[in-house]
């Protein structure tokens, strides 16, 4: 088989050379998709005994039904010791930033993601040395780190780091050991080296926040161990209290007892449980099922076009093929052939897929799914890719291969298969089913894009104009004052405040405060006295924040109007604070702290007053309008430097705060455009479809258009011909593709608690786009065979 035999003449060359163009951008959308699904699917399989291991949690103080992985030391500690099922457990807590250096003086400086770990948590995961030893790990001295992050730094076992603190002061740390890299897809792939924990507040009940996981002898002592350590941590509760349980209240009782309850979440599911606070990374399952579907979809419809384009060539090689059963050919070689000529086309495609896919990865588009994408990290999904594809060519030339060598020579000579109306309906189906999907992944990708557009432009209660924000250290925090007055020197910037991080943020401070006899839950976000005027929160009753409270001795609150109503406070109660009981200052109106997912709950705003241990390190600034922001953030960072010397000047990253919002918003965001991307591949390739279609009638109605014209029909009347049975195959399509694309997408946006409506004229215009592009397409491949000689088209014929 040559290569001319491949691809023929011209007319049939162009419509292979369309096929395998479509078919590669679908097997390299395929590879690209499967590799996001098979790290989703994956996530922390791949850690040793992943199936034994379970984060132990307990009822969620602030949102009832959901489970908190934030635990108390004392009574985690206990009830491992304690639950014979128990082979390993301990805590484990990363995602902090530590900068470090080579040397003393601050040269060399580098950064890591640390993690906190206990001896057991250690076990748990299977942490292995590959040069060093983790025994006999000191608190505060030793840590350990990962092979890949050592080799890159050219750091080994016995090296001296210094650990930067936030004051600027330098702590030296001995690497201890060098452990073995963890894969991508779990979460102790995000930590770059991990410190001991030590017995940090290993005696203290009132902290919670350590996530603790533990290692089974099996995963069906589940259920034992949630039973026996509920009982363990209810005795080492009674002890703490100092009691037996016969002196405390059955009210109180009962309320230790649905607050304490254990329950176990396998590290093999937590990445994609919705009821569990994982301290690791979240994925979405709906999100991964979708972007499968997509990419089945995807190679479906490239498929569709695979058999209707062998369809469109049966007029030009029907003859061919038929001389050669004439000339003696079986019909069993002659399929064969057809299919061999398929899987080298395949062969063809998945060449020119690799391009493509190496193309994606040095993109900017690379950065749509959170994993390498190269073919050495996913050697399997590469060749299952391969495999598919091509048993996938194989199976769905059979068919067109039979068909095609199914006439009689007699049959043949007439042209009349085309019109049989068996083949005909079929190949209108696959169509058909090529435009609803389309239809669909349009109305739906709108709908995506436009709630995320609705979320950036929604009015959140609070004035997000000329808005810079920084993180700065706890040494400008505890001079901000004077760092105030430094920066609105410059007439460029209109006002200045500080907070404990972000005003917008899907977790903050959680604290719980018992009034009037009752538990009561409430985010806390500490703030400096102007912050609300600076936002423009509203005061709805009550008072704003003096400046003067910034000096008084117990702390001062400020709520919203979710918790005014949920709890019913007033200007007269006081709630506990961080060292005793505390006014509250006044209630200001409702905003949104946290995405649009999430609705509003209650919330304070919080001054500590003289004895902080909050640090305020988050500045925000307003500029006047007009700014030159370049110029302004580089005058802000040499305040902020001299100031305090020991971080870099560069390393105060300013930030518009939309931008920061923005990212509140990245995995929307990725969604959205994933599903834009492989929408438009969608319609491009079933397009193609509609050309091969076109062409297939074009070639065998060639002599009807060359008698329309000799009889007088013009180029419109033989054009409009050609697009009405299209235009009817859209509007059934869209008639079955608008309730499917409005169901689809309603579901999607019932997961946001504020939401956009579903627009009538999303479903118009997704109907208009498809129509005009398809019309555009008929036209412009019909027209060579309407433009051609009818003389000649009738003698030819």
């Amino acid at each position: 088989m040559s290569i001319r035999n491949i691809f023929g003449k011209k007319s049939s060359a162009v419509s292979k050379l369309l096929n395998i163009a479509g078919m590669a951008m679908a097997f390299a959308a395929l590879y690209i998709i499967m590799v996001q699904v098979n790290y989703d699917l994956g996530y922390n399989r791949k850690i040793k005994d992943s199936d034994r291991i379970f984060a132990m949690s307990m009822p969620d103080w602030y949102s009832a039904g959901n489970w908190a992985p934030w635990l108390s030391r004392p009574l985690c500690e206990g009830a491992i010791e304690n639950v014979p099922c128990v082979e390993y457990g301990g805590t484990l807590t990363g995602g902090f930033s530590t900068k470090f250096s080579l040397n003393e003086d601050g040269s060399g400086a580098f950064a890591l993601n640390r993690g906190d770990a206990s001896v057991g948590a250690l076990k748990v995961f299977g942490v292995e040395a590959v040069e060093g030893s983790l025994d006999n790990l000191v608190q505060g001295k030793d840590l350990i780190i990962c092979e890949s992050k050592a080799r890159e730094l050219g750091i080994h076992v016995g090296d001296a780091l210094f650990v930067q603190g936030n004051d600027g002061s330098k702590h030296q740390m001995n690497v201890a050991a060098i452990y073995q890299d963890y894969p991508n897809n779990s979460d102790l792939h995000t930590m770059d080296c991990l410190m001991n924990i030590g017995d940090q507040s290993i005696d203290d009940f009132s902290e919670w926040s350590y996530p603790y996981f533990v290692k089974l002898h099996s995963a069906e002592d589940k259920e034992l161990f949630e039973q026996q350590a509920f009982e363990q941590i209810i005795r080492t509760y009674l002890n703490m209290a100092g009691s037996s349980g016969e002196d405390i209240s059955e009210e109180d009782m009962n309320e230790a007892e649905a607050r304490l309850k254990v329950k176990l979440f396998p590290l093999n599911g937590m990445y994609f449980e919705k009821t569990f606070k994982s301290p690791g990374q979240n994925g979405n399952r709906t999100t991964t099922y979708t972007l499968l579907s997509i990419a089945i979809l995807v190679i479906v419809i490239a498929f569709i076009n695979f058999i209707n384009f062998f369809f469109a060539l049966v007029p030009v090689r029907l003859r061919s093929v038929n001389t050669r059963k004439i000339l003696g050919a079986s019909r069993s070689s002659l399929i064969g052939g057809i299919v061999a000529e398929s899987v080298v086309m395949i062969l063809i495609a998945l060449a020119i897929a690799t391009v493509i896919v190496k193309l994606f990865c040095n993109s900017s588009l690379a950065s749509l799914i959170p994993c390498n994408a190269l073919f050495s990290h996913n050697s399997s999904v590469a060749v299952l890719t391969a495999l598919g594809g091509t048993l996938l060519a194989i199976v769905s030339s059979l068919y067109p291969a039979s068909y095609i060598t199914s006439f009689s020579p007699a049959l043949a000579l007439k042209g009349s298969f085309g019109n049989a109306s068996k083949g005909k309906a079929f190949r209108v189906g696959l169509i058909g089913f090529q435009f609803v999907v389309s239809l669909v992944l349009i109305i739906c990708a709108s709908f995506v894009t436009m709630q995320r557009q609705y979320m950036l432009k929604f009015d959140m209660g609070f004035d997000r104009s000329q808005l810079l924000q920084v993180n700065t250290t706890a040494k400008l925090a505890d001079m901000r004052k004077s760092a105030t007055s430094l920066l609105k020197t410059n007439p460029q910037i209109k006002d200045v405040t500080w907070a404990n991080g972000d005003l917008v943020a899907n977790s903050r401070m959680g604290w719980g405060r018992e009034f009037n006899g009752e538990r009561i839950n409430f985010q806390c976000y500490p703030v400096s006295w102007n912050f609300l005027k600076f936002m423009g929160i509203e005061i709805i009753e009550g008072r704003d924040f003096l400046e003067s409270d910034e000096q008084c001795e117990d702390g001062i609150f400020i709520f919203n109007e979710s918790a005014r109503d949920k709890f019913g406070l007033s200007l007269e109660d006081k709630i506990a604070g961080h060292q005793g009981d505390t006014e509250i200052a006044g209630f200001c109106k409702d905003f949104n702290y946290r995405s649009l997912a999430f609705g509003v709950e209650p919330f304070a705003f919080y001054i500590f007053g003289k004895n902080s241990w909050k640090s305020l390190n988050t500045l925000y600034i307003r500029t006047e309008p007009g700014a030159n922001i370049p110029a302004l953030s580089d005058w802000i960072k040499t305040q902020l430097y001299e100031m305090d010397p020991s971080v870099p000047k560069d390393e105060f990253e300013l930030s518009f705060f939309d931008s920061s919002l923005n990212s509140q918003y990245g995995q929307e965001q990725k969604t959205s455009r994933i599903i834009l991307l492989f929408t438009v591949l969608a319609i491009v390739i079933s397009l193609m479809g509609v050309f091969g279609l076109v062409m297939f009638e074009a070639e065998y109605r060639r002599k009807e258009i060359g008698v329309r014209r000799v009889n007088g029909a013009t180029v419109a009347d033989i054009l409009k011909m050609f697009n009405s049975q299209f235009i009817k195959i859209v509007l059934v399509c869209f008639a079955i593709a608008a309730p499917l694309g409005w169901w689809i997408s309603d579901l999607y946006l019932k997961s946001f608690a504020y939401r956009m409506p579903v627009y009538w004229w999303v479903f118009a215009l997704s109907f208009a786009a498809v129509l005009t592009v398809t019309v555009a397409v008929v036209t412009l491949r019909s027209l060579s065979a309407v433009l051609s000689d009818p003389v000649e088209s009738i003698k030819t014929d």
